[in-house]
């Protein structure tokens, strides 16, 4: 999710990008098995005295799927697609997700030189593709159009039009797009051509907005999501719970928020404050099973990970026996004092450098936001 822990490459000037020497089809896909271990974070619990061998399990006495305390299943969105098992942000990572069955799709967008929209994290080209150089400096057309994956099997980069003709096909009505609109933008450019590109599909106002979810780190674009696209929930992506309250908790309607910052005291905090004021949480980015399970415990919208096929198998265990699957373990509450990621500084640490890169791209958080409507406007009513 994050733009500057993500980002690990310096810009070309020149633009210049090298060639592939063939280009290579999309491969026929089956579901993944890939079950390695990941750098996600386990909450911090305050432990009570509890015995080795039983320990106190909150849901021993809830219904095991959907009961009188308003919990639900969380939902699974691929981070960049199956991005464990393919190239992050491909299609063939989109289709692998959907594959494994993901609830939805967690992508990052970017505008070409030429005004296309492709998917794609960094600014950059250098990490993940042999091309190089800054998306925006170069177009679509004869340039961006031939760069391809280094990661095997070798991908092109997908257009947004293409991401959403794969949630057009009849096995993937029901999945969501959750679009994470990158600081480096222009909000209005951007959203004003996401609007083109929705709006020319026939039946989009019930076969695809409903579907949609506007991801923004900045708060530059609030007011021009609500004034292009109002029929779209704004989830403000942040790896800082201070900032989210400051910035976004009166304009978003949900937060995508960094996972040990949720699994922090000040994150609990937070949580309740959500749910109380109708507020969604997502946690990224989630790919141990552990740590799945903490997001099952917690109740929220949606876990955004790299392995959904992991998920899934959770999914089942939680429909099956709810109480038995979202037990806490010894290791539930040993493990996050051993991670030094979940301690404070860590990613506070991150949470501050992530803050500094937004501001140098997009300008300071403190501007005068005008009080906007949480009320999502029906497609017709915008047109």
């Amino acid at each position: 999710m994050s733009s500057q822990v993500q980002l690990q490459t310096s810009a070309n000037a020149s633009g210049a990008i090298s060639r592939p020497e063939s280009t290579l089809p999309t491969p026929a896909l089956s579901p993944s098995n890939s079950l390695g271990p990941s750098p996600a974070f386990s909450t911090v619990l305050q432990s009570p005295a509890v015995s080795e061998f039983e320990l106190e399990n909150p849901f021993d006495k809830l219904d095991i799927t959907k009961g009188e305390d308003g919990w639900k299943i969380p939902e699974c969105w691929g981070h960049r697609g199956a991005s464990a098992s393919f190239p992050e942000n491909t299609r063939a990572s989109f289709i692998e997700a959907c594959k494994a069955g993901a609830d939805g799709i967690e992508t990052d967008i970017h505008i070409t030189a030429d005004n296309v929209l492709v998917m794609f994290h960094d600014p950059e080209l250098n990490r993940t593709t042999n091309g190089e150089g800054l998306i925006h400096k170069q177009p679509w057309v004869g340039v961006l159009e031939h760069v391809r994956t280094k990661k095997a099997p070798h991908q092109p980069i997908p257009k947004f039009s293409e991401v959403i003709e794969i949630l057009l096909q009849p096995e993937n009505m029901n999945v969501k797009l959750n679009i994470d609109c990158k600081v480096e933008n222009d909000p209005v450019k951007l959203f004003t051509l996401i609007k083109g590109v929705v709006e020319s599909y026939d039946g989009w106002e019930t076969k695809l907005a409903p579907r949609l979810i506007l991801g923004i780190w900045h708060p530059k674009f609030i007011q021009p999501a609500v004034s292009i696209l109002p029929y779209l929930p704004r989830f403000a992506i942040t790896m800082s719970i201070p900032q989210a309250r400051k910035y976004f908790f009166e304009n978003c309607h949900g937060f995508s928020v960094m996972y040990e910052a949720l699994a922090s005291s000040t994150g609990a905090k937070f949580r309740a404050e959500c749910q109380k004021n109708g507020k969604q949480i997502c946690a990224w980015t989630v790919n141990d099973p552990e740590e799945m399970r903490q997001c099952g415990r917690w109740g929220i919208r949606s876990v955004i990970s790299d392995k959904p096929d992991v998920w899934r198998e959770i999914r089942k265990e939680i429909e099956a026996d709810r109480a038995k699957a979202l037990k806490p373990t010894l290791q539930s509450y040993i493990m996050p004092y051993l991670q030094s990621k979940n301690w404070w500084f860590a990613y506070e640490r991150l949470a501050r450098e992530e803050t500094e890169y937004l501001e140098r791209e997009g300008g300071t958080f403190d501007i005068t936001v005008p009080s906007v409507s949480l009320n999502i406007a029906k497609p017709s009513d915008a047109l």
